[in-house]
């Protein structure tokens, strides 16, 4: 709308874009006012740039972290081998082991483990058969022949009864 065709004066037009521009001015002081206070409490809560000496620090101590972990990592294998050996085991199975953290307990179930696995899967003789018990008595009623065959199968056995 022209402020012309409402019929007004030339005076009134100027006094009517003054009102105009001095609320104008209001609002825009007044926005500006708001934002350079949000922009204030924004920039308290942004973290700072850190300077070269800061980084530097930060870079140090992930350094001595890494070194600390690492040092803790030997010290844990170091004393899973000496576990090892205590219980008879190789001291060259800590490197495929992770124990955790409670290394005696976890030794114990892996030192029963191995021997139950020695017991239980160990060398089992199927051809065993009984010694036939021969008595002096029995070596002494045997013919040459007989003789013959258990020097031949048996000569610790023939050994022993042909001793006086």
């Amino acid at each position: 709308m022209d402020l012309k065709e409402l019929g007004l004066t030339a005076d009134q037009i100027e006094a009517v874009n003054k009102a105009i521009q001095s609320e104008t001015d209001k609002v825009r002081t007044d926005y500006s006012l708001k934002l350079k206070t949000a922009n204030d409490e924004l920039s308290k809560f942004k973290p700072n740039e850190k300077s070269d000496a800061e980084k530097a620090l930060e870079q140090k101590q992930r350094e001595l972290e890494q070194k600390e972990l690492e040092i803790a990592n030997k010290e844990k294998s170091y004393k899973l081998k000496d576990k090892l050996t205590e219980k008879g085991l190789s001291p060259e199975l800590a490197k495929y082991l992770n124990a955790g953290d409670d290394l005696d307990k976890f030794v114990d179930e892996l030192s029963g483990t191995f021997n139950n696995l020695l017991v239980n899967n160990g060398f089992k003789p199927s051809d065993h058969k009984k010694s036939e018990g021969i008595t002096k008595e029995q070596f002494a009623k045997m013919n040459y022949m007989e003789r013959a065959k258990l020097q031949d199968e048996k000569p610790e056995l023939y050994k022993i009864l042909s001793q006086k």
